[in-house]
């Protein structure tokens, strides 16, 4: 089984010894490779679609037949039963998508969370400021031509504040090579949106993204 960068970054956050929840798992091939790994030997496998999860079944018998899973078919967290998990990932799908799903979770999303957004980070880091979720880590990680961004987030009841550049540049901004190719895939759509804005006499919007311009600078 081929494990992508970008995967072994989201194993990386998950807590050892964990009962981990792998929404949306797809083919389960996260809490296959984390078992192989010796990270976790328990997991909730669920899925919206029968066909992955059939999938997943068969590779959790093929590949790592030692992982205690059961599988359920559910939309995001409804028919997982709340303390069957220690900590869920939630990888894969777009940050307002995610953002829907802990939403309608409730307090089964109150565990250690571990969110890959393909798109719309900034749309997902918004929901967890102003829902009273922490963002304890950010880590980057470059796959060809694309940068993405993994979240280690914990429900805390408190909210926290956020600047505009914090919304696409997190607050957690460390100084390496993924993520100044992230910072400068950010600066490189703020600038669209400066011209745009200019165009349209959108004061704010040229506010914002010139401020978002000068953040993402110091990391190019």
């Amino acid at each position: 089984m081929t494990v992508t960068k970008r995967i072994k970054v989201i194993e990386s956050l998950v807590p050892y010894g964990t009962r981990l929840l792998d929404v949306g798992s797809d083919h389960a091939l996260l809490p296959i490779s984390l078992c192989l790994a010796g990270v976790i030997s328990e997991a909730v496998i669920s899925d919206i679609n029968k066909g992955p999860l059939d999938s997943g079944r068969r590779n959790v018998a093929t590949l790592c037949p030692t992982l205690k899973a059961s599988f359920v078919l559910s939309d995001g967290f409804a028919a997982v039963e709340k303390g069957s998990y220690d900590a869920a990932a939630i990888c894969g799908m777009g940050g307002e998508l995610i953002a829907r799903i802990i939403g309608d979770a409730g307090e089964k999303a109150h565990v250690p969370l571990i969110l890959q957004p393909m798109t719309h980070a900034e749309d997902l880091r918004r929901y967890l400021w102003e829902s009273g979720f922490e963002i304890v880590e950010e880590r980057f990680v470059s796959e060809g031509s694309r940068v993405y961004c993994v979240l280690l987030c914990r429900h805390t009841g408190a909210n926290s504040t956020y600047s505009y550049s914090d919304l696409f540049l997190g607050k957690k901004r460390p100084q390496n090579e993924d993520f100044c190719r992230y910072a400068r895939k950010i600066a490189d759509a703020a600038e669209k949106r400066l011209k745009g804005c200019r165009l349209s006499g959108d004061e704010t919007g040229v506010a914002q993204a010139e401020a978002l311009i000068e953040a993402a600078k110091n990391y190019l």
